[in-house]
C-alpha cells in the first residue's frame, strides 16, 4: 500500500484485483483516485445520529409536562419544587405509562 493510504482505497483495490478482470496496477490507480479519497472524506465528515429511545422521547414530553407544573408565570419555581422534584416526578410518570402497555 502507498503511503498515507486510507482503508476505503485498500478495500476498493482489494475488491478490484479479486475480481480478475482488472490489472493491479489499474485498480491500484482507480482505488487511489482523487475522487476515492474525497468520496471517502466526506464520508468520515458525516457523523451517524442515534435514533432516540421510546424512554427518552416519552421522558421529554413528561418533563415539559411537569415543568409547567412547577413553574410560576415569572419563570421561578413554586414553592418547594426544585428541578431535581421535576425529573424524579417525570421518571416515575414515564415509568407508569411503560408499565401500562
Amino acid at each position: 500500500m502507498p503511503k498515507g493510504s486510507c482503508p476505503t482505497c485498500a478495500a476498493i483495490e482489494a475488491v478490484l484485483v479479486a475480481s480478475r478482470r482488472v490489472p493491479k496496477g489499474v485498480a491500484r490507480e482507480v482505488a487511489y483516485s482523487a475522487p476515492v479519497k474525497r468520496g471517502d472524506k466526506a464520508l468520515r465528515r458525516t457523523k451517524m445520529v442515534r435514533k432516540a429511545s421510546e424512554y427518552s422521547r416519552k421522558l421529554s414530553k413528561h418533563l415539559k409536562i411537569e415543568r409547567t407544573k412547577a413553574m410560576k408565570k415569572n419563570g421561578d419555581f413554586k414553592k418547594g419544587w426544585d428541578q431535581a422534584r421535576v425529573m424524579k416526578a417525570a421518571h416515575k410518570c414515564v415509568k407508569k405509562e411503560m408499565r401500562k402497555r
